[in-house]
């Protein structure tokens, strides 16, 4: 799949939560005790860079703009 300027611009976009999410939310569910074992942080760390995935997919095939009839 080729990407057009604008879906190219949203994915440099989300670079950002891609690399920040899924280890930043156990870090902080570490840090306000709520992470119980190493098996819940690779288990949320997992979970996180699924749900990135899903939603940078969505995102990016989202800001897709159709091309005109002219």
């Amino acid at each position: 799949m080729k990407l057009d300027k604008e879906q190219k611009r949203v994915l440099k976009a989300f670079w950002p939560a891609i690399l920040v999410f899924p280890f930043g939310y156990p870090l902080f569910m570490w840090i306000f005790g709520k992470l119980d074992s190493w098996k819940d942080a690779l288990l949320m760390i997992g979970v996180g860079l699924l749900l990135v995935l899903v939603l940078g997919i969505f995102y990016v095939l989202g800001s897709k703009i159709p091309k005109g009839d002219n």
